[in-house]
């Protein structure tokens, strides 16, 4: 779950959802960085985004990770 900015109706924050993997590592640690990818489960709602922008992952509070948008890729059809 991904805080990437979108807002309901009401102005609410709306969670979006992606497939998330780790590149290059085999483990990955709390308190650690390394890149991942972002698969988006409904690629319309990330349009938006570009590079250098902060979205935060959300799983329970308080936040679980922050990321920066790095590249972008159009979705594969």
């Amino acid at each position: 779950m991904w805080d990437i900015g979108n807002r309901s109706a009401g102005g609410e924050r709306e969670l979006s959802i992606a497939r998330l993997w780790v590149e290059y590592a085999q483990e990955f640690g709390p308190g650690e960085t390394a890149d991942v990818r972002l698969a988006p489960l409904n690629p319309e709602q990330w349009k938006h985004l570009k590079c250098s922008d902060v979205i935060t992952m959300h799983e329970a509070r308080p936040v679980a990770g922050t990321a920066t948008v790095i590249e972008i890729l159009p979705p594969r059809t």
